[in-house]
């Protein structure tokens, strides 16, 4: 039975000289009860996904990335466009991000977090207030981020008009 409903259970800090992340843990709540799994996460993601999708809160950010690992099969089978923030202007890359999450919670699973008590969760009620803690969105580095992804895509653009993208 595939797994509906997906808990995070722990968020672990990895700081290593190369890049700092965390691991989050998720538990399947139906399903196998075997498919659980733990999901790599640089710290600059959050922010990075904030740029990339014009959201301004770490919450927000949070859903797209505890989301992500559960699209990532639709994706390789091509059930799923991959998302394409980059090439796109903010406002149509949030509307992909925002139809693509719906579409994960209808169809692959919604991803909650430990209740407080419970099980390996009962040192803290929410795992992930470690990330919300220690993370904060700059609006201006986010900013940068975007208009350095809208260059991008504004090159690109231009290329693929004057023939460079045959």
């Amino acid at each position: 039975m595939p797994v509906e409903q997906w808990r995070i259970t722990e968020v672990r800090e990895v700081i290593s000289p190369g890049e700092d992340a965390w691991l989050i843990t998720y538990e399947p709540v139906d399903g196998d009860p075997d498919a659980g799994f733990v999901s790599y996460v640089p710290k600059e993601a959050v922010e990075v996904r904030a740029a990339e999708y014009g959201l301004t809160s770490a919450d927000e950010a949070l859903d797209v990335i505890l989301h992500a690992p559960l699209l990532a099969h639709a994706h390789a089978a091509g059930e799923l466009d991959m998302p394409s923030p980059a090439l796109v202007d903010v406002a149509t890359a949030r509307a992909q991000v925002a139809e693509q999450l719906a579409t994960c919670k209808a169809k692959y699973g919604v991803v909650t977090t430990a209740a407080a008590g419970t099980g390996r969760a009962a040192t803290t009620a929410d795992p992930l207030q470690v990330i919300r803690d220690r993370t904060r969105i700059d609006p201006v580095r986010s900013a940068t981020i975007r208009m350095e992804m809208d260059r991008y895509r504004l090159a690109h653009e231009a290329d693929t008009e004057n023939g460079g993208g045959r």
